[in-house]
């Protein structure tokens, strides 16, 4: 088997009158523990009209017989790549969708009617051009470790801070273009995407709900490549409009402030029935990390 010229689904564009296609892009190498949540948490959408694009690095950890059992419901190649950006790009290039998602292979929707919410906000308001949602941070298991609320969209407050979780994310394909990523940003990648997208005009607003999961595993970015981080966060001061200076740094800890309260308000709706597997306790110890955990200080397991 040519992993390289694996496909399989369908790459049709739904008729308009049926609503609009969505397409949910996912980079994956290696990530078979967490696979089968993701693909599951797109498959029991109950929005009809979505293509789910998945493009592997070249996994050699079953990610690819997943990914084949898949059938019909996935597009996907597994070849490989220069990086996540790389991957994302060439989904899109492959994808047809009015509307994008993307999350990572890691990641998951929260619940089944996250795309029909989001899909009925964009026809409710045809001017918006990208909608994000909260995000809740989970252990490699599904332990839910904070809720990651997502503040009003402000550019001010964009240019200061990242308010935006990557999987929460929603936007409009005429607002994109292709490339969809800055390839040499390989950690603020969306970060980039967001700044870019509002210094073309491109309008932003949030959905008051939970939309997906950022899972906290021990090979994720942040945890591996900070110096990468940093570098990649000098770039984006010098191509925006950034506010990094030490007289910013009053926001910066008000929003972290406020996402934790905020974030603490929205606990009661992180519940059943979930669209990623979690154990029975799933919020187990969240109100104490949610307001008074610093991250330097949760279990290894949560690193």
């Amino acid at each position: 088997m040519d992993c390289g010229q694996q496909y399989s689904g369908r790459n049709q564009q739904a008729p308009q009158s049926r609503g609009p296609l969505v397409s949910i892009l996912t980079p994956s190498y290696n990530q078979v523990a967490w696979l089968s949540d993701n693909l599951r948490s797109v498959a029991c959408q109950t929005y009809p009209h979505i293509e789910h694009v998945v493009m592997d690095g070249g996994s050699t950890d079953g990610s690819v017989e997943i990914l084949e059992a898949a059938g019909d419901s996935v597009i996907w190649r597994s070849e490989s790549d220069e990086g996540q950006s790389h991957a994302i790009n060439k989904a899109f290039q492959v994808s047809s969708g009015e509307i994008i998602g993307w999350i990572n292979s890691d990641d998951a929707y929260f619940d089944c009617r996250v795309i029909e919410d989001v899909v009925a906000y964009f026809e409710a308001h045809p001017a918006t051009d990208v909608v994000y949602g909260h995000c809740a941070q989970t252990t490699a298991d599904g332990m839910m470790i904070q809720i990651l609320w997502a503040a009003p969209f402000s550019g001010e407050l964009l240019r200061t801070v990242d308010i935006i979780s990557q999987p929460g994310v929603f936007i409009r394909r005429r607002v994109l273009s292709d490339p969809m990523l800055d390839e040499s940003f390989h950690f603020t990648m969306d970060y980039e995407l967001w700044l870019r997208l509002e210094a073309a005009g491109a309008r932003f607003a949030r959905i008051p709900r939970i939309v997906a999961i950022d899972r906290h595993q021990s090979e994720r970015k942040s945890s591996t490549i900070l110096d990468v981080h940093a570098a990649d966060m000098k770039r984006l001061a010098e191509r925006y409009d950034m506010r990094f200076g030490p007289e910013w740094e009053r926001a910066r800890t008000l929003f972290y402030l406020q996402q934790r309260i905020s974030g603490a308000l929205l606990i009661p709706k992180a519940r059943p029935p979930l669209a990623f597997t979690h154990p029975p306790d799933f919020k187990r110890g969240l109100l104490r990390r949610q307001l008074l955990t610093r991250r330097s200080r949760w279990a290894e397991e949560y690193r």
